[in-house]
């Protein structure tokens, strides 16, 4: 299978749609594909290096199913978070009308708070101009698009809000919770938010106003931010990434040391948790805004899913926008990690047919066909 897997990626760095990608494949506990491949740097003769099997690639949006999501329900099951909460209860601000104030901790896992997915008008401005403040006055204020609990509309503003709420009751920030409660103890060495060194990470471009994407968050206004975000942030590698989604295959449990509990985590990738309000897609992106999810997991199994033909009913997966993928399917034991420093030039993706042609060229379906297909007895 390495060798099948081999040529799958190679012929994707050979037509210049990415220079480097790591894939890591684990199955009934062991890792079966380990491959590091290509170049750190899109820049053709630039000594950037090579890909290895510590090199760093920024996971965005799989921040959510790495940090956010766990540190959600750790919370819930140490009893300090219930899904009935509202958010006003714990950020004030947030409540600026009668229907925010109806905004649920449920409503925010699911999508289904109705905030806006677009970027709150001044808060880039006011976060360049280094008033965090202020950027986050306009986050709490924006107004929804629609009552809560009324429709799924994928939101990385509605979870910049919800990371703020976690590290509220926290009383730290994202980055050093997860690292305290989850990292550190399950050995995930190259995973975290701002990587100290940029060399150890793969470049995935510039970013809209010119900033060399390497180590740093694609979007202009969460790198202003901070880049520590309830919606985007980590920097992973495969090898990581197996570690956590064992984690999640063995109950919460990995080499002895267990980081949640065993109903936790069947509560948090068992089963669809928006039935009554996805809608059924119709393209890459609709799937992404508003399809079947399991929580901030997309749900594998579905119409225009990333995840291929020969997935389990009980698979969930993640994609970051910068070309980063993550499949865990507990029916056949499986996890799948593929990383590409793609790239992720924003505008490009704002229609269909930008969806179409990442998919097409990164084409994690593919992958996993040819990965399930070819599964050792």
């Amino acid at each position: 299978m390495e060798k099948k897997i081999k040529s799958f990626i190679t012929s994707r760095i050979e037509k210049g749609y990415f220079s480097g990608s790591q894939v890591g494949v684990s199955y009934r506990g062991e890792t079966i594909c380990d491959l590091a491949l290509g170049s750190r740097n899109f820049v053709p003769g630039e000594n950037s290096g090579q890909v290895d099997g510590e090199t760093m690639f920024n996971l965005e949006s799989i921040t959510k199913v790495m940090v956010t999501l766990p540190l959600a329900f750790w919370l819930i099951q140490e009893g300090r978070l219930n899904l009935e909460d509202r958010v006003v209860d714990y950020i004030p601000a947030f409540g600026t009308s009668e229907e925010k104030k109806k905004v649920t901790v449920r409503d925010m896992l699911n999508f289904t708070g109705g905030i806006p997915l677009e970027d709150p008008p001044g808060a880039e401005e006011a976060a360049l101009k280094g008033d965090l403040d202020k950027a986050w006055e306009l986050h709490f204020s924006q107004g929804l698009t629609c009552s809560p609990g009324s429709r799924v509309f994928y939101s990385d503003v509605s979870c910049r809000i919800f990371g703020r709420l976690l590290e509220t009751i926290l009383g730290t920030d994202l980055g050093t919770a997860a690292k305290d409660l989850f990292f550190e103890p399950l050995g995930m060495k190259n995973t975290t938010f701002k990587p100290v060194s940029s060399e150890k990470c793969v470049s995935t471009g510039r970013s809209e106003k010119g900033r060399d994407l390497r180590g740093e968050l694609t979007q202009d206004l969460e790198h202003y931010m901070g880049e520590v975000l309830g919606s985007d942030g980590i920097f992973s590698t495969a090898s990581d990434m197996m570690l956590f989604s064992r984690m999640l295959l063995n109950g919460g449990i990995l080499n002895g040391k267990r980081v949640l509990g065993d109903i936790t985590v069947e509560k948090m990738i068992g089963e669809i948790s928006n039935l009554d309000t996805f809608e059924d897609p119709g393209s890459y992106l609709h799937y992404i805004l508003s399809g079947p999810k399991a929580w901030f997991w997309e749900y594998g199994s579905s119409p225009w899913s990333f995840f291929g033909d020969l997935v389990s009913e009980k698979a969930v997966g993640k994609m970051g926008g910068a070309g980063t993928f993550l499949l865990v399917d507990p029916a056949y034991d499986l996890v799948i990690a593929y990383l590409t420093n793609y790239g992720q030039p924003e505008k490009t993706l704002a229609g269909d047919s930008g969806w179409n042609k990442f998919q097409s060229e990164i084409n994690m379906m593919g992958l996993c066909n040819l990965v399930i297909g070819n599964l050792p007895c």
